[in-house]
């Protein structure tokens, strides 16, 4: 029988590496190992939809969604190690299939939008909302829940622990953020719309790649701990609450 699987390049190896930074997106085990002081990769690359699929396998996905005609596109493909990629092969399950084809467009949407990182920054001085956030010493004043506008402005597509996470750092954080923006307007005026517009950008951008909230929620927060050489990804959280709050994110 006809053999339809390709060697893959060491760029595209390493591309998919990448792709689920270095860790075995379903087990979390690392990628990599240590042999006499050296680090060597030890994944292997799986075919989501089969190379060459038994005649069972066929029927039993004939009706769900493939991400390329091409099985061996870097589309159907994912860095996985060997344990998860033996366990998927057999038994082959419509389950466990749609698990990863739902886990592998996730990495390809984070992929496209990171790839547009560049072109959407901000200001350096949001770097000082995350210090301060860092640095709390006692109590702050909290916003009241009449004054929340997120049950307003999300819709099913987030989850409840999510929405609950969001409001309650808007309600414990809003006015100890709203207050260093005032600070910062004083120095340099308009300082909080430009970075207000900047956050509401790549917000756009965002929902040009999907509207799911829970998905764009993750993105922003993951592009502000970018942009922020990863300052504080819990305060990157309660800043992109703030702007859920405050700004046209979720509106």
């Amino acid at each position: 029988m006809q053999d339809n699987r390709r060697l893959f390049t060491d760029n595209e190896k390493m591309l998919l590496f990448n792709e689920v930074d270095g860790y075995c997106p379903i087990c979390t085990d690392g990628l990599t190992h240590r042999k006499k002081g050296r680090i060597y990769k030890s994944f292997e690359v799986a075919h989501i939809y089969p190379a060459n699929p038994l005649p069972n396998e066929v029927a039993l996905l004939k009706s769900e969604e493939r991400l390329s005609d091409d099985v061996n596109d870097i589309k159907n493909v994912i860095a996985v190690c060997s344990k998860c990629h033996g366990r998927f092969d057999s038994p082959r399950t419509v389950e466990e299939y749609n698990k990863w084809v739902k886990l592998k467009k996730g990495l390809l949407l984070d992929a496209q939008l990171r790839s547009t990182y560049y072109l959407f920054n901000i200001e350096s001085e949001i770097v000082v909302v995350l210090e301060k956030l860092q640095t709390i010493d006692g109590d702050i004043t909290t916003l009241s829940y009449e004054s929340l506008k997120i049950d307003e402005k999300t819709n099913d597509s987030l989850p409840f622990i999510l929405k609950r996470k969001i409001k309650n750092d808007a309600v414990d954080y809003f006015d100890f953020i709203r207050n260093i923006f005032v600070t910062m307007d004083q120095v340099t005026p308009h300082k909080f719309d430009t970075l207000a517009s900047q956050v509401k950008s790549f917000y756009w951008k965002c929902m040009q790649t999907d509207t799911n909230q829970e998905y764009i929620y993750n993105a922003l927060v993951k592009w502000l701990d970018e942009k922020t050489d990863h300052c504080s990804r819990r305060a990157c959280e309660i800043v992109i609450a703030f702007f859920v709050q405050d700004c046209e994110v979720f509106s």
